[in-house]
């Protein structure tokens, strides 16, 4: 039994080399979980709303030979702590904390969908931390930041649209959004449904059971970019089937260009890895985007 239990472990070692994990501490007792894979620049992989860090697997061994990975559950996703009721806070503070944490001044920052929400407003409020920064299927929110507490009506309109999901069932709300990304997606989109669904039926569903205070900076971070117009490289990228028209970021960031993934819809890493991972090495290193 120890032989074989020494011949797995020989046969796993590759994966496991130079892979940490943790947590760290925010808000009032709350914990971020992160793992940490590789040597070299810092990129921060952060995943998008239902998901985790699980949905950058593919990313994860592309890169972890060649720079330092680090991959945290958002607050309220994974095995990240759930926030308290009504507690106000951002992802974007979340993030600055774990660079703080780890000792990163400053990292190459890739979001996908509500993570790009998020390595937008790194970019627009801490472009001194980034070295550059790609959001793909997303960028920044036009929701209000948290200089402007949600209404009494805000709350209540919340408060009840998760009443109705409530009644429908969480795991009808789960399943409904594994087949609206699947639908959405170009003609690979079912090579990801035991991915999503995965991690979407084990997702802890806190953003949907609770009324929440304003958890991005939103126009906040949108009003700084067009303040500081960072000098940051920029990469936007979206799948063809999302047909976004070029983002009004562009009009503030003197090294941003905007690409488009073909036979692709919102979850691009995922529907279209080998392209994506092309482009994502590409971007890291510096390279042009497109040969």
């Amino acid at each position: 039994m120890n032989r074989w239990l020494a011949i797995i472990c020989l046969f796993l070692l590759p994966f496991f080399a130079n892979a940490e994990n943790g947590k760290i501490s925010v808000g009032k007792g709350q914990k971020i979980y992160y793992e940490e894979y590789g040597q070299g620049e810092p990129v921060i992989l952060l995943h998008g709303h239902t998901l985790d860090r699980r949905m950058w697997k593919g990313q994860v061994e592309l890169l972890r030979d060649s720079f330092r990975v680090i991959v945290p559950d958002l607050r309220g996703y994974g095995l990240s702590s759930d926030p308290l009721p009504a507690q106000q806070f951002t992802y974007t503070d979340d993030v600055i904390a774990l660079m703080d944490s780890l000792s990163i001044g400053k990292a190459h920052v890739v979001g996908l969908s509500m993570g790009a929400y998020v390595a937008g407003e790194l970019l627009a409020m801490h472009p001194d931390r980034v070295l550059s920064c790609m959001m793909v299927a997303g960028e920044i929110c036009g929701r209000p930041g948290p200089s402007t507490p949600k209404t009494k009506e805000e709350r209540e309109r919340q408060r009840i649209g998760n009443e109705k999901i409530l009644r429908q069932g969480l795991d009808k709300y789960k399943n409904d959004r594994v087949e609206d990304l699947i639908r959405r997606a170009g003609s690979r989109g079912e090579e990801m449904r035991d991915a999503l669904t995965e991690m979407i039926m084990e997702w802890g569903a806190w953003q949907v059971t609770h009324v929440t205070a304003r958890i991005y900076y939103g126009q906040e971070a949108f009003q700084s970019l067009k303040r500081n117009k960072p000098d940051v490289r920029t990469l936007i990228v979206y799948g063809e089937l999302e047909g976004k028209k070029p983002s009004r970021m562009l009009n503030y960031l003197p090294h941003a260009e905007q690409i488009t993934i073909p036979d692709c819809g919102h979850m691009v890493n995922m529907e279209q890895p080998e392209q994506f991972n092309s482009l994502l090495l590409r971007w890291l290193r510096g390279l042009p985007v497109e040969e």
